[in-house]
């Protein structure tokens, strides 16, 4: 994994800077497709936070405080090109939820949400960047409350905003 997409997996529980997490995160080729001309990157990481606490779950976004809430124990075991992807897909969500933009839609199912299929299109694409195969795309997009249905239409969705970001 390149230098900027390694997690630190040193920090405890409780507040902390998005930047704790990945210090080098502005050397990635995925803020290209975070940062908007409205919200560029470097302020965007400078407000950023990420609250690790105990629980059961990954990560989302808490628009109330607003912060990446990361799960302590999937901070402390995920793949490393997973939570490398989720934090970046969550951080495009920070960027959206600054913007104005409502990441909780429920009018749209969650695989045709526009903010979905934008957080989830930086992940794939970075992904790809680094090597990842089909299979593992899949495996990525997949979670507990998706059927293998929803994310082919999850995948369809990716495919056709990043073909329309070109």
């Amino acid at each position: 994994m390149p230098e900027y997409a390694i997690v630190v997996r040193t920090l405890g529980s409780g507040m902390h800077p998005y930047r704790s997490l990945l210090p080098r995160l502005e050397e990635s080729p995925a803020r290209r497709r975070i940062e908007s001309p409205d919200t560029p990157l470097s302020p965007l990481l400078d407000n950023a936070r990420v609250l690790i606490k105990p629980g059961e779950g990954y990560l989302w976004v808490d628009i109330k405080i607003p912060a990446v809430i990361l799960i302590e124990e999937y901070y402390r075991k995920a793949n490393p090109v997973d939570l490398y992807l989720d934090l970046v897909h969550e951080l495009t969500h920070l960027r959206q939820l600054a913007e104005g933009e409502n990441l909780w839609d429920h009018s749209l199912h969650y695989v045709d949400r526009p903010t979905e299929i934008e957080g989830y299109a930086v992940a794939v694409e970075e992904g790809l960047r680094l090597g990842m195969n089909e299979d593992q795309v899949i495996r990525h997009l997949s979670n507990p409350w998706m059927t293998d249905s929803e994310v082919a239409r999850l995948r369809a969705n990716i495919d056709r905003f990043l073909d329309g970001a070109k």
